[in-house]
């Protein structure tokens, strides 16, 4: 099946707009961003398999196996050079695949949207083990709506479970190369009231791109993307 979802087709648009979503989330998170956006701009969103309309397709735990097959899709994409929009556990996702992307297109990434995620260098794994059912039922009580909705309701979390403790293995597992940087433009956002990863750790992300890089802040909490604001989508705007 195919991995990307457009929910409004823009052929005559400029850009496009590939977005990657948190642990547990699917394309269809990003439907409210679509119709926010001015015409110009066609988003297309990445899903995961083992979710949404993928859920019979296995889902996949390691990060750089995920990365690598997104860019080789991408790459196959008729069209611009896209920009990449990722949201938590998706920015990690969105930097590994516009690394991989370098070698593939003169101008592979025109921009990297990062968003309420630390700097790949910062990352510490927990030491949880997400397989673990009463692992996972904690963190799921502690996120945000979609993920408490989900553990109170036997059927969604039977539904919910497999792809998220897959999402939740491949953050905690994740170990950023040393040094590793992309070439494009970097974009960072960070919700005002989210209090794990503020606008201090965003600009972290500065250290990743040889690009430019600037750094915002939105009203909003760790799920911002959840409602976009007309501040978080003229950010986007000014920035493609």
């Amino acid at each position: 099946m195919s991995w990307f979802r457009t929910f409004i087709e823009r052929p005559e648009a400029r850009v496009r707009l590939v977005c990657l979503p948190y642990a547990g989330g699917g394309a269809g998170l990003y439907r409210a961003l679509a119709q926010r956006l001015t015409p110009r701009i066609e988003v297309v969103a990445v899903q995961y398999p083992g979710r949404q309309d993928r859920r019979s397709e296995a889902p996949i735990d390691d990060l750089a196996a995920l990365a690598d097959r997104i860019a080789d899709e991408l790459t196959a994409l008729d069209g611009p050079p896209p920009a990449l929009f990722g949201h938590s556990l998706g920015a990690t996702v969105g930097f590994e695949v516009a690394r991989r992307m370098l070698p593939r297109f003169p101008s592979p990434v025109t921009r990297l949207f990062v968003s309420a995620r630390r700097a790949p260098a910062d990352h510490r794994p927990s030491g949880r083990d997400f397989r673990d059912d009463a692992v996972l039922r904690s963190w799921a009580r502690r996120a945000g709506d979609a993920a408490r909705q989900a553990v109170s309701d036997p059927d969604l979390w039977q539904l919910a479970a497999p792809s998220l403790a897959a999402d939740l293995t491949m953050s905690e597992t994740y170990a950023a190369r040393p040094g590793a940087k992309v070439t494009c433009p970097v974009t960072a956002i960070a919700g005002s009231a989210d209090h794990g990863c503020g606008v201090e750790e965003m600009e972290r992300w500065k250290a990743h791109t040889i690009g430019g890089f600037t750094v915002e802040e939105v009203k909003g909490d760790h799920y911002f993307v959840d409602d976009p604001t007309d501040e978080l989508c003229r950010i986007v705007e000014d920035a493609v």
